[in-house]
């Protein structure tokens, strides 16, 4: 019985150790803003990157410093901020295939990643993970 005792006991132990380390591997994943007023100063804020920070050739791309990220954008934390010519990325987390970020641009088509990628949060603010 004793014996028995000792190995629920173990499992147990080991089963709370394993939700503490999934619980600790989801706090350290971002998640997308879902607040529709901060979704909508991220999407004009984007907008009015495009129009200050144009994708010209040769690049095609805009990297903007992080001293001219507006505040909405900003507060997002993001790791950096590019302006392309379908649109905003603000990539938060940075992953060997996409990483976790916002794409804002003119619609889910126009967006670089695969459709079944994006989940759109508002009207041409999009989230993404890996893919």
């Amino acid at each position: 019985m004793t014996r028995r005792k000792g190995c629920t006991i173990a499992l147990v132990v080991l089963a709370m150790l394993l939700a503490y380390g999934v619980l600790l591997l989801l706090s350290h994943l971002p998640w997308p803003v879902s607040d529709p007023a901060r979704l909508a100063a991220i999407r004009g804020e984007a907008q009015a990157l495009i129009a200050r920070y144009p994708a010209r050739p040769p690049e095609y791309h805009a990297s903007i410093p992080e001293s001219q990220w507006p505040a909405a954008i900003a507060g997002l934390h993001p790791d950096r901020v590019i302006v392309h010519e379908w649109g905003v990325d603000i990539l938060i987390k940075p992953f060997f295939d996409g990483g976790w970020g916002y794409h804002v641009g003119a619609g889910k088509r126009a967006l670089p990643m695969l459709e079944g990628c994006y989940s759109e949060l508002s009207h041409k603010v999009f989230w993404h993970g890996p893919c």
